[in-house]
């Protein structure tokens, strides 16, 4: 199916992750029921696309699995449940690592469509400047509520890196050069990642994506100046 072609509603969700288990996984848990209830309440009559999005960020040997990839799962196994497994169908786009990218990725497939982008509460902000800069009016952004980690009541932190976040994201935007170094940034984090036990993950994963997102910004300052 080709589906720029599809005239009809598309829906993408934005992933932070991938768990052990997505059938278990308290937040995620958490994210896609609110996410599934919403589109159920309004849309359960309605013929929809769901892309999934998120790339290859698994934690655990191998390294296969994707965060679009994961969540498809666990909606294709709420869909068949309801009986919606017909009228909606499910789209992975699983070949992204950021929010941009991922956003940029959807853009190519929606085509003119209008679209609803679920993303998660602290992400809101970003995400709807963002979507404003790819989309214009084409898309609704709708923020989830789900995220009980330690790090989602460090307030000033999170603000803080979502603010620098969203001027790497817009320069990105107006600068090919920085938006492919800002691509080997982002893999930087994930190798560094999974070179951690997973019990420091958590705890470390704010201090290095800043540590990482500032090294490769002063080499494209050097490199630019």
């Amino acid at each position: 199916m080709e589906l720029r072609n599809q005239k009809r509603l598309f829906i993408a969700i934005n992933g932070y992750g991938v768990s052990d288990n997505i059938f278990t996984d308290l937040s995620y848990q958490a994210y896609l029921i609110q996410i599934f209830n919403h589109l159920w309440a309004n849309y359960r009559t309605k013929p929809l696309i769901i892309i999934p999005c998120g790339g290859n960020t698994d934690m655990e040997k191998p390294f296969k699995r994707t965060e679009a990839g994961e969540m498809s799962k666990w909606l294709k196994d709420q869909m068949k449940k309801v009986g919606l497994a017909k009228l909606w169908k499910v789209y992975p786009c699983a070949t992204q690592l950021s929010a941009l990218e991922n956003m940029l990725a959807c853009k190519q497939l929606v085509n003119k469509n209008k679209l609803i982008y679920f993303c998660e509460k602290t992400r809101e902000q970003k995400m709807k400047e963002l979507a404003k800069k790819i989309f214009g009016s084409q898309a609704k952004i709708i923020a989830i509520e789900f995220d009980g980690s330690p790090t989602r009541y460090d307030l000033i932190t999170r603000h803080n890196l979502e603010k620098e976040d969203l001027q790497y994201s817009l320069l990105a935007l107006k600068d090919p050069r920085w938006r492919a170094w800002l691509k080997k940034a982002t893999k930087e984090k994930i190798k560094t990642l999974r070179q951690l036990p997973a019990r420091l993950r958590y705890q470390q994963v704010d201090k290095i994506t800043k540590k990482v997102k500032k090294e490769w910004y002063l080499r494209y300052l050097n490199f630019k100046f």
